[in-house]
């Protein structure tokens, strides 16, 4: 018999592989445009509402980031007494409207997301659509990184307060 002929038995199809899905997060924020668009990009910023006690039980070791297109981020925090890092670079930096960057765990280097946050203005505040591509890999953690990633919009909302 030849492979071919092998193939008229089987009883299941080959799964097919995932192409990946999307996250999205939407957040009114009570300030301007520019502040909150900062608040994406200096560190000392970041510190206040991505990462640490707020978001999960960690600690902040440093958050580096050279901002510009195609410039790099390198946020390292202490959880469960390992050093993770976050990185990724930006893609896309249309300052105020824009962000759009990659974001890779050391928990997993070869897996690699794209987050895309859009802001638009609405009188004082600032409405926030952030959207998590992620790849077939993390499909089984999606309410997952849906969760911290709500919650870090919400940390960032009480910034504003």
């Amino acid at each position: 018999m030849t492979a071919e002929q092998f193939s008229m038995f089987e009883t299941e199809s080959p799964a097919k592989k995932s192409a990946g899905s999307s996250i999205s997060v939407n957040k009114t924020i009570n300030g301007k445009q520019q502040n909150v668009f900062d608040h994406w990009l200096i560190p000392v910023f970041v510190g206040e509402w991505m990462f640490g006690p707020k978001i999960q039980a960690e600690e902040i070791i440093s958050l580096e980031n050279t901002v510009r297109r195609n410039g790099e981020f390198d946020y390292r925090v202490k959880r469960n007494g390992k050093e993770i890092s976050h990185q990724g670079k930006y893609l896309e930096l249309a300052i105020p409207n824009t962000l759009i960057f990659s974001w890779t765990e050391s928990t997993a280097p070869e897996v690699t997301s794209q987050i895309s946050v859009q802001f638009s203005e609405a009188g004082d505040k600032t409405r926030l659509k952030l959207t998590v591509k992620l790849p077939p890999e993390l499909d089984l953690e999606r309410d997952r990184i849906k969760d911290t990633w709500t919650a870090r919009c919400k940390a960032l909302a009480e910034k504003f307060k």
